[in-house]
Order: structure tokens, then C-alpha cells, then sequence
């Protein structure tokens, strides 16, 4: 594979991933529901206007807990200006904005909210998770980090939360506190090697080479020869170009451990980056052979086998990584390259349909 392209394809899956892991760690926010209006009504109940205001705020409450979130922004949306100083109609706006995934207009109107909430109040409380959540999805990583450590000290118990809390302190490259609470969650001791190997492998997908290699040193000081940890700095090495150093690393790994399927694709990106195609290849089939699922591994072997002109068995390969994974672009746009090659071009378009179509969704 060339190293663009590897690279490429790399930044791909991790924002996909990353995207993924956010979905989960944020699924739910109704769970964090509370009714307002009670306060409102007591607090201000002695007007026409406010009346009306806390009347719209039960109906927005019910709209809510109904999904209906656009019903409660047309509900509310006009309050904040006719009772700039009340807080409620912005904190309902800001949690319907956000099961919209209107994350920018969630900021805003929680944002406001949380100068107006009595500090340690039920709904102060859920302010700041929640906008610790939108800022957490905007990757906002500063605004993020100082609201879901509050919000994880209140909700320990609370996995998903406490995972957004590490994934953000992974991102300002807060590497001590994002090993400290990665540990917590995996359940294994912050000071033991396992820790920094964790953290370390948690901060290669998020794309934070230089701090993952930084933990990865700081393990093989607490445990020289730790398991993985070669394979690790292999991979380091191949995304910051020094390929004879990633080949000697990775090798290193497989004479520990053999049947490790992830180092031998990853020795087969190496050396097909090293222009070593007939060896990059034997690394590759290595890789399937003890890993079929790896769909990474067939397309870039085809790709090697349609450089060597060998096309029936590139497209045979390639087939078979659709098959793994029918959604991966590289391997349709592939599939379209050898089709064309092949003379079969009504084939070579219906493929590069496929594959661009797949590569507009990935962008929405």
C-alpha cells in the first residue's frame, strides 16, 4: 500500500470510530430527565406572564419525554427573550437542541442556563453533564474536561460517563489522569504496567502517536519485555514514516508471539510501504490465515497482486474483503480498478457507484 494512501484510509477508520465511540458513550440523555416547572410555578407564579411561562414549561416537559424535542423549541424558543433572567425554558431548549445533535445550540442555551441555576441544584446538576456532553461531542475538549469531572464525581457508578471523562483527558493529552481513569473503568491498578499499555493502545486509535509511544516506554520500565508493547512502538514507527524501524519492532513481536494477526498486517503495511511487495504479501497472508475477518489485509494483498498484474487473483481477493466488509470504500473503489483493467467496464462502474455512494454517506 502506499504510505498516502495507509494513511489515508488510517484517519478514516479512527474518525469513524471515534464518531462511533461518542454514540455510546452519550446514547441516552433522557435518562437524566427532571421536571422544572414545579419551580418555576412557586418561584414565580404571581403574573399573567409567568403563568403562561410555566404553563408552556409542563407542555414542554411532556413534548420531552415524548421525543418531540422539536415541539419544545417551538414551544420555548421565544422565553429566553421575554424572561431573559429564568433559566428553565434555556435548560429545556439546551437538552431538546442536544437530542437533536444541535450540539452549537445546546452550548448556548445550557451555557446560559448554568449562569442562571442555583449551584448544586438537581438541574444545575444535569446542566453540566449535558453541556459537558455537547461540548464533549463538538470536541471541545478544554470546556468538556472541568464539566464531566464534576459530573463524574456525582455519577461514579456511571460507566459511560466516566468514559467520556478519559476519552477527554486522552485528548488534551492529560496522559497521568487519562491512565488514572482508564484504569478505574478496565478495573486493573493505575501504577501497573497493564495501565500504561491500556491507555497507551486507547490513545494509537484516537491518532495520539507521541503520547501513546511516551506511556508505552514508561510500561517496558515497569516491565521490560511487556507483551504487546513491541507491537505497539511498531505501529508508531510505520505512522511517523521510519519503516525500517517499524519492521524491526513488529518482527520483534512476532518472534514473542506468532499468532498475532494485527502485527502481521501491520509488518505486510511496513513492507509494502519499504517496496518489499513479495514479502509484504507473505505478512499479509499470514494475517488472514490466522485473522479471516481482516478486511484491511485483503485489500491491500489485492492491491499488491493488481500492481504484479496478477488481476484474477487480486479480484478474488478483493471480492473476499466486501464479503468481510460490505461497506468498506477501498474495497469497491478497488474492485472497480481491477474490473477496469480486466476489459469488464459495465462491472468497473457499477462498483465505482458503489464505492462513491459509500464515501458520501461516510461524510454525512
Amino acid at each position: 500500500m502506499k504510505t498516502v494512501e495507509s494513511k489515508t484510509v488510517a484517519r478514516k477508520m479512527v474518525a469513524r470510530e471515534t464518531v462511533a465511540r461518542k454514540t455510546v458513550a452519550w446514547k441516552d440523555v433522557a435518562r437524566f430527565l427532571v421536571p422544572f416547572f414545579g419551580i418555576v410555578v412557586t418561584a414565580a407564579g404571581q403574573s399573567s406572564d409567568f403563568a403562561l411561562y410555566a404553563q408552556d414549561l409542563r407542555a414542554a416537559d411532556v413534548l420531552l419525554a415524548q421525543g418531540e424535542f422539536e415541539g419544545v423549541i417551538q414551544k420555548l424558543e421565544s422565553w429566553p427573550e421575554r424572561l431573559p433572567d429564568r433559566p428553565e425554558a434555556r435548560h429545556f431548549l439546551g437538552l431538546a437542541h442536544y437530542r437533536l445533535r444541535n450540539f452549537e445550540a445546546a452550548i448556548r442555551h445550557l451555557s446560559a442556563a448554568l449562569d442562571r441555576e442555583k449551584q448544586g441544584s438537581p438541574a444545575w446538576k444535569q446542566t453540566v453533564e449535558i453541556l459537558g456532553g455537547a461540548y464533549y461531542f463538538e470536541s471541545e475538549w478544554q470546556d468538556a474536561e472541568p464539566l464531566l469531572e464534576k459530573a463524574a464525581g456525582w455519577r461514579p457508578e456511571d460507566s459511560e460517563l466516566s468514559y467520556s471523562l478519559a476519552m477527554t483527558h486522552l485528548h488534551m493529552g492529560h496522559r497521568d489522569q487519562a491512565r488514572i481513569a482508564f484504569a478505574k473503568i478496565f478495573e486493573v491498578d493505575p501504577e501497573a504496567p497493564q495501565a500504561f499499555a491500556l491507555t497507551a493502545e486507547l490513545m494509537l486509535r484516537e491518532n495520539r502517536s507521541k503520547d501513546a509511544e511516551l506511556l508505552i516506554v514508561e510500561a517496558l520500565e515497569k516491565q521490560p519485555g511487556l507483551p504487546g508493547a513491541a507491537y505497539k512502538l511498531g505501529v508508531i514507527a510505520f505512522r511517523q514514516g521510519d519503516y525500517g524501524r517499524a519492521s524491526e519492532l513488529l518482527r520483534k513481536e512476532l518472534a514473542r508471539d506468532p499468532n498475532n494477526a494485527a502485527a502481521w498486517h501491520s509488518l505486510g503495511e511496513t513492507l509494502s510501504a519499504l517496496g518489499k511487495q513479495a514479502e509484504a504479501a507473505e505478512a499479509l497472508k499470514r494475517a488472514i490465515w490466522l485473522n479471516t475477518r481482516l478486511s484491511e489485509s485483503y485489500v491491500l494483498l489485492a492491491k499488491i497482486y493488481a500492481d504484479q498484474q496478477r488481476l484474477e487473483l487480486a479480484e478474488d481477493t478483493v471480492r473476499r474483503a466486501i464479503q468481510v466488509d460490505p461497506q468498506s470504500y477501498e474495497a469497491h473503489f478497488l474492485q472497480s480498478r481491477i474490473y477496469y483493467k480486466r476489459g469488464r467496464v459495465e462491472l468497473a462502474k457499477k462498483e465505482l457507484a458503489i464505492a462513491e455512494e459509500l464515501r458520501r454517506s461516510a461524510k454525512q
